[in-house]
């Protein structure tokens, strides 16, 4: 399991150790028992596994834990205020226009406990919209186009949490709490209607947030020109 997230330095190196490890990620579960997300992957025996950033945990730990999902369709955390981004590491490995196209990008180096890391940020398209998302088909282009471990490191283990599978059914979050001990999150068992309902309005509300941040955008505009003029 990927270690809980500290500051900006260490949480960036701990991404790019988990980047090379893609291909191993099962997946992100809420553990009601230990009351906090786990990141999980299950590399094969002999895999080189950076003990700084990765504790190991039994697998009973998931048997009770709620599997996170992203639903086809929903979008939410991709077409508005996405603060995507990609690690050097994550670019170095898409093909030869990709990284030219990224290199054009903002970015930032982050001085980090294993070195610099260039930090490339995706979610500049309209209302904050990442660049590799197809509004048409509502997916990631680079899942679609070249398979799973293409998609930013972040991307794969970012979840809003709402929704969740277990033993085969299907979970919406229902509220949380904060104790001293972790976070609760409560599940509520579902319908595939209830589902597919909570999908929808998800979307929906992606597309009301971006709207509103090209309107805020377009307003800032206007009135950095009239500053301007006068």
């Amino acid at each position: 399991m990927l270690k809980e997230p500290r500051r900006k330095d260490w949480n960036i190196y701990a991404l790019r150790e988990a980047a090379r490890l893609k291909k191993w990620f099962i997946g992100v579960y809420y553990s009601p028992r230990l009351k906090r997300l786990l990141v999980a992957f299950k590399p094969t025996p002999g895999t080189h596994v950076n003990r700084l950033v990765f504790e190991e945990l039994d697998e009973s730990v998931l048997k009770d834990a709620y599997r996170m999902v992203c639903p086809e369709g929903c979008g939410r955390c991709c077409a508005a205020k996405s603060g995507a981004f990609m690690l050097d590491v994550e670019v170095s490995k898409l093909p030869p226009d990709l990284q030219l196209a990224l290199e054009a990008q903002p970015k930032e180096r982050v001085l980090t406990p294993g070195g610099v890391v260039t930090v490339y940020y995706l979610g500049t398209g309209p209302g904050g919209q990442c660049i590799f998302y197809d509004v048409r088909r509502r997916r990631c282009r680079l899942e679609a186009e070249y398979g799973r471990e293409y998609k930013p490191i972040i991307c794969l283990i970012h979840y809003c949490t709402v929704f969740a599978e277990k033993n085969g059914q299907k979970y919406i979050k229902t509220g949380y709490k904060i104790t001293e001990n972790g976070v609760l999150l409560f599940y509520r068992r579902v319908s595939d209607d209830e589902w597919k309902a909570a999908i929808r309005r998800m979307s929906s509300l992606a597309v009301r947030i971006a709207k509103g941040e090209r309107r805020k955008r377009l307003t800032e505009k206007l009135t950095g020109s009239i500053g301007t003029q006068r």
